[in-house]
C-alpha cells in the first residue's frame, strides 16, 4: 500500500512538472519570408523616382453623367432681319464682334421703302387737311350754323386718314426713322437695322447687294452673359438629381478643362427616342471660360460627396482585374523591403484613389512602381 502511494506521488509529480515545463516555453513566432518581400536599393529607389507616403482622407463624389450642349434661352439670342424687304445696302460688323443694343448692324434700300415713305407722306398731308376740315365743321356745327352732314362727314374722314397716318407712321418708327423729316419732305434713301439686344455677332446670312425679304436673318446676335447649360439625363437617373446640385462640364474642343455650373431647373418630359430628359444648369461665369453657343458638352451632376481613405493613383498598380500596393516592410540596412499587398478600390478623384482594403500604419510607395512585380 506504501509503495502504491509512492508510485502515485511520484507520476502526479513528473505531470506536474512536465505541464509547467510546457507551459513555460513560448512558441516560436514565424519569422517574416523575406522570400516575399522585394527589396530596393537606394539606388533603384532614386533612379525609378520612387517616393513614400501615407494613407489620407481624401473626399470624393458621386456624379451622374450626362451629354448637353450650351444654350442660349430666347431672352439671350437675337435674329436679325427686316422690317421691310429690300436691297443690302451695308453691313457694319463681323462674326465674332461685340455689338451695343441699338448699334446699326446693316443699312437697307428699295422701292417698297420709299414706297412706305411717299404713302407716310401724303397719309400725314391729308390727315393734316382732315383735322383742319373737321376742326372748322366742329366749330360750325357747335354754333349751329353747318349742317350736320357736313359735320360728319368731316369726321368720318379725319378719323379715317387719323387711323392710316398712325398705321404708317408705327412702320416708319419700327424702322427706326425720324416721321417728322419725311413729313417735312425728307426722304431716307436707306434705313437701318439695328440690334435689338447687346452680344457677340454669331452668324452672317447676308452680303452687301443681297435683296432680303422680312422672313429672311440677316444676323444673329447671342448674349454670352445669358448662355446656360442643357442637359440630357436618362429617366433611370431623374430621381438622383436636385435643384442647387453641382454640375461639372467640358467643351468637347477643350478636353481636360473641367467649368462648374449649377443646376436651376429638372425637365417633366421624357424625350420618346432618347429615353433623357432636358434639364438647365446656371453657368459659373467668374472663371471666365469660353463660351460658345450651340456648342457640345461632356457633363456630370455632383448627387453626393464623402470623404475616404485615399493614395495617390500613382501608388496603385493594376494586374489584371487586381489592384496591388506596396507596403514597406522593414528597412534592411539602407534598403527598404516592400511587400506586393492586395487592396480593393472605390471612387477616383483627379489624381486620387480609394482604397477600400483596411491598410497597415506604414508607409506606401506612392510613385515609381511601374518596374516592380
Amino acid at each position: 500500500m506504501n509503495m502504491k502511494k509512492l508510485s502515485y506521488a511520484l507520476m502526479s509529480f513528473l505531470v506536474v512538472m512536465t505541464a509547467f515545463s510546457c507551459g513555460g516555453k513560448k512558441s516560436p513566432e514565424p519569422a517574416q519570408d523575406e522570400e516575399e518581400l522585394i527589396e530596393i536599393t537606394p539606388e533603384q529607389f532614386k533612379n525609378s523616382g520612387m517616393a513614400l507616403g501615407m494613407p489620407a482622407q481624401k473626399t470624393f463624389a458621386e456624379r451622374v453623367a450626362c451629354k448637353g450642349y450650351i444654350s442660349a434661352p430666347a431672352n439671350a439670342m437675337s435674329k436679325i432681319s427686316p422690317s421691310i424687304a429690300g436691297k443690302v445696302n451695308a453691313i457694319y460688323f463681323k462674326i465674332g464682334d461685340y455689338v451695343q443694343k441699338g448699334h446699326t448692324v446693316a443699312t437697307i434700300s428699295g422701292n417698297e421703302f420709299m414706297d412706305l415713305q411717299q404713302q407716310f407722306a401724303e397719309s400725314a398731308a391729308a390727315f393734316t387737311k382732315a383735322k383742319l376740315d373737321y376742326e372748322r365743321a366742329s366749330a360750325l356745327w357747335a354754333e349751329k350754323i353747318g349742317a350736320e352732314k357736313d359735320f360728319l362727314t368731316a369726321k368720318s374722314i379725319f378719323l379715317s386718314t387719323k387711323a392710316s397716318y398712325q398705321s404708317l407712321r408705327s412702320r416708319i418708327v419700327a424702322l427706326n426713322l425720324n416721321p417728322s423729316g419725311i413729313e417735312r419732305g425728307r426722304m431716307y434713301t436707306s434705313f437701318p437695322v439695328v440690334a435689338p439686344i447687346s452680344g457677340y455677332l454669331t452668324k452672317t446670312n447676308a452680303v452687301i447687294g443681297q435683296f432680303v425679304s422680312m422672313a429672311d436673318d440677316i444676323a444673329e446676335i447671342v448674349n454670352v452673359s445669358g448662355l446656360q447649360l442643357k442637359l440630357q439625363v436618362y429617366e433611370t437617373d431623374i430621381d438622383r438629381l436636385k435643384v442647387g446640385q453641382t454640375v461639372q462640364y467640358q467643351r468637347a474642343e477643350n478636353p481636360g478643362n473641367l467649368q462648374s455650373a449649377r443646376l436651376v431647373s429638372i425637365g417633366k418630359t421624357i424625350d420618346p427616342e432618347s429615353k433623357t430628359i432636358d434639364c438647365m444648369a446656371a453657368i459659373d461665369k467668374s472663371a471666365g471660360a469660353l463660351l460658345i453657343n450651340d456648342s457640345y458638352v461632356e457633363a456630370a451632376v455632383v448627387v453626393n460627396q464623402f470623404t475616404a481613405n485615399a493614395l495617390p493613383a500613382t501608388a496603385v498598380q493594376k494586374q489584371g482585374n487586381e489592384y496591388f500596393v506596396f507596403v514597406v516592410e522593414k528597412r534592411k540596412g539602407s534598403s527598404y523591403m516592400l511587400r506586393k499587398m492586395p487592396v480593393s478600390v472605390g471612387h477616383a478623384e483627379r489624381d486620387y484613389v480609394e482604397i477600400t482594403t483596411p491598410l497597415p500604419d506604414k508607409e506606401i510607395v506612392v510613385r515609381g512602381i511601374d518596374t516592380l512585380q
